[in-house]
């Protein structure tokens, strides 16, 4: 664990001086070698991974990022997840006061490897620019996880947090600010950060990430352009491309694999304490097979939008079954009995989710302690998102063509040239990247950035969708907590304080 900020009142100076103190870390006695800086980027890479507590990895890969949207259906279990599904939570639900603090936390630990890197005596150039940059990195993205969810009046802090007072009651940003310091970090990290790692690092920052995220936000704040020049770097590259096998992308055995530009890495390690492993399937898993919590499934909406996504030999296509599990004789589940029928333990019109919902016992001990990485942006999104920019510039054949590459690895028939423009993106929002994308924390944001997330909600059947109101539930609510210090601060619309 990287060194706890230090806070000292001026009534205990003379008293405990933590300087001279030999048990207290301080950045002066922490930060002095190559090994210090691996230390403290480890604690910044942790806030992507929530796993301090019981189901914190669920709280934000399924709740934060899919409840909402128009593919997943509740399980009326937990309170709060309840809540976010249903559009009816406040600044007080644990969630979404957990997902702020934790990339708080985050953008802490980044601070600290930036105020403190350069300061390191006899430090090699490059290490030094690419641990900068890794930090930059990752405190960007933990800003635009930030802006998405709860837009641009939150505090921006960019140095060690010194323990001053004024850092107790910071400033809401202004319009535009945060926007441009993710915009300028991840521009200008890309020169330091390495095109790709050794196998022992895999997982950490590389130049395509960068540019990657960079992308994501340009097409979050409907910058097509500026999207369109971030992913044609990645493409251009020449280091992707699709993994053979759909399914092989969610199974664990593949992880890090030429299609993964990034993703969170979870390896399982449960020595000590440690908590290297997401609960994704317990949480997922049906609860008439060994007790699983079946906590979300798949919409009507979507499952229905997938049972058309046929292979050119008249069969559902591998996207289908990787995706969900369902009464058909090629559905294939670690915890369904080789050769055992779906009604021999599953009503017979049921449906699971299947993506995020496996296990190999070569990764974990135990099915309920998943080892399988969870991606932020793989190879199949850089196209379909490059797609959409070219047709957004009038280049529908072009962008057809870069469709058909993503539906050529589901065996599904390419799409015919002559589409129009309103034709390709409306293809794209509702077949391609729901059949292509579904479950990843992806469809929300989407919707968001398109302008339908109240059409969609409501042609697509989501429960209560009566209670959304586009001028409110597109963000989450600022935290109750932060109004304590803060009571000048502006709340997100249509919330209370």
């Amino acid at each position: 664990m990287l060194l706890a900020v230090a806070m000292t009142a001026a009534s205990c100076s003379g008293f405990l001086d933590e300087k001279s103190n030999p048990n207290y870390l301080t950045p002066d006695s922490f930060w002095h070698s190559e090994a210090d800086i691996n230390k403290g980027l480890t604690a910044a890479y942790s806030a992507l991974q929530p796993a301090r507590y019981w189901a914190a990895t669920v709280d934000r890969f399924l709740v934060t990022d899919n409840m909402r949207s128009d593919e997943v259906v509740y399980r009326p279990d937990v309170a709060e997840w309840i809540q976010i599904a249903t559009f009816t939570n406040d600044l007080t639900n644990y969630v979404t006061d957990d997902e702020w603090k934790n990339l708080y936390s985050g953008i802490n630990y980044c601070n600290q490897c930036v105020s403190n890197i350069p300061g390191i005596e006899g430090l090699d150039q490059t290490v030094l620019n690419r641990s900068l940059s890794e930090a930059r990195f990752l405190r960007a993205y933990y800003y635009f996880r930030l802006l998405r969810n709860f837009g641009e009046r939150i505090p921006l802090f960019t140095k060690q947090i010194e323990g001053l007072e004024e850092e107790y009651f910071p400033p809401q940003s202004a319009p535009g600010v945060i926007k441009g310091f993710i915009e300028q970090e991840l521009s200008e990290v890309q020169e330091y950060l390495p095109e790709s790692w050794e196998a022992a690092n895999a997982g950490r920052a590389t130049r395509y990430a960068a540019q990657g995220v960079l992308a994501q936000y340009y097409m979050f704040t409907n910058q097509l352009p500026k999207a369109e020049v971030e992913l044609k770097k990645i493409i251009s590259s020449g280091r992707f491309g699709l993994l053979e096998n759909y399914g092989d992308l969610f199974d664990g055995l593949h992880k890090n694999s030429r299609e993964s530009i990034f993703e969170i890495q979870f390896c399982g390690n449960r020595e000590g304490g440690k908590r290297e492993h997401n609960q994704m399937a317990e949480h997922l898993s049906p609860g008439d097979l060994d007790g699983g919590y079946e906590e979300a499934y798949p919409s009507n909406w979507l499952f229905e939008t997938l049972k058309k996504d046929i292979t050119t030999d008249g069969k559902y296509s591998p996207r289908v079954y990787a995706t969900i599990l369902f009464n058909d004789p090629d559905t294939r589940y670690f915890l369904l009995p080789e050769g055992a029928a779906w009604t021999d333990y599953l009503p017979a019109e049921s449906i699971y989710w299947h993506k995020f919902n496996t296990w190999d016992p070569s990764l974990s001990s135990d099915w309920y302690y998943s080892a399988f990485n969870i991606p932020v942006l793989r190879y199949a999104d850089v196209l379909l998102m490059y797609a959409e920019c070219l047709n957004d510039a009038g280049n529908q054949e072009e962008a057809v063509r870069y469709i058909n590459m993503v539906r050529q690895r589901a065996h599904v028939p390419p799409l015919e040239g002559g589409m129009s423009k309103a034709q390709v993106l409306r293809h794209l929002q509702d077949v391609e990247r729901p059949c292509e994308l579904a479950f990843e924390g992806i469809r929300w944001y989407d919707l968001i950035r398109w302008g339908i997330v109240a059409d969609a909600l409501k042609e697509h059947g989501k429960l209560h969708v009566e209670n959304f109101i586009p001028s409110k539930h597109t963000l989450y609510p600022i935290p109750h907590k932060e109004f304590l210090l803060n009571p000048e601060w502006e709340q997100n619309p249509n919330f209370a304080k």
